[in-house]
């Protein structure tokens, strides 16, 4: 099977594991899927849509900003993230299938390897008006269980191919790895640093606001996914463990698995061009 068509898979697999609304395209735009927690935004399943053309899908959820007035199809950020091959993040209206106009926050990423280039991109979006509710309670598990998730094993192999930096944590907030594309933007392989608490890494990075003011560990992104099960957004910045000082946006997503299994939370980011 072509590099291609791995990535795409195991993009497609680890959706289909995930309590997390998320969506993917080719590198046409045409929408290849959307999982199981995607479907009451999208409102319809996707056994019912199937997979729709490029210039269907976008016409039938209507993107528009906070206004009411329709987003460019260049300025959409799945359109961002593969014709410019760079993530985008954006709160929008979104109309669902079912007639539903909701206020949605997401971020879109490309699905491009080093062996490959670019083979689509990946939404990972949300309710805003949801994210205040209350989080399910999730199921414990210990560490090993957690390592050693489906999940976490189909995320490994999707995040070694992948060109765009991810970062994951397990459930007790214990940094599990960073795939090679995150290594040249924290200035050391994963290799050399291993696994560690969160609380060491923070502290290592000492992240700071746009104004230069200490970030609270429990209001970083992966903090927030982790802790409160919703996915975050900011921009930040911090200091590599190379000493290079980096401005970065970063968004993070609890990591749930099927039956709501609190399995630890996932953190993309990208240097900031702002």
């Amino acid at each position: 099977m072509a590099q291609t068509e791995i990535a795409i898979v195991l993009m497609r697999q680890l959706a289909s594991t995930l309590a997390v609304p998320i969506l993917i395209v080719d590198r046409a735009r045409d929408l290849l899927f959307f999982n199981e927690s995607a479907e009451p935004i999208l409102g319809r399943r996707f056994e019912e849509t199937g997979q729709i053309q490029r210039g269907e899908w976008t016409g039938l959820f209507r993107p528009a900003d906070l206004d009411g007035v329709a987003i460019p199809p260049e300025e959409q950020p799945l359109t961002r993230a593969t014709d410019r091959a760079e993530p985008s993040h954006r709160r929008f209206l979104l109309t669902g299938l079912d007639g539903v106009a909701r206020v949605i926050e997401g971020v879109a990423f490309p699905l491009a390897t080093r062996e490959s280039g670019m083979m689509g991109a990946a939404g990972i979006f949300w309710d805003v008006h949801e994210q205040d509710a209350a989080p399910p309670a999730p199921e414990a598990n210990p560490p090993s269980r957690t390592r050693h998730a489906v999940e976490v094993i189909l995320l490994r192999r999707l995040a070694d191919r992948l060109l765009m930096p991810i970062f994951v944590t397990d459930s007790d907030g214990h940094l599990l790895f960073y795939n090679p594309a995150a290594e040249p933007l924290l200035g050391r392989p994963f290799s050399a640093l291993g696994p560690v608490p969160l609380r060491e890494w923070y502290g290592a990075f000492q992240p700071t606001d746009d104004e230069g003011s200490p970030i609270q560990i429990e209001d970083h992104p992966l903090s927030v996914a982790r802790l409160q099960q919703r996915p975050s957004y900011r921009r930040l910045s911090y200091q590599g463990l190379d000493g290079v000082k980096r401005r970065v946006e970063a968004t993070a997503f609890p990591l749930l698995g099927h039956s709501n299994r609190h399995l630890g939370a996932v953190g993309i980011f990208w240097e900031s061009a702002r």
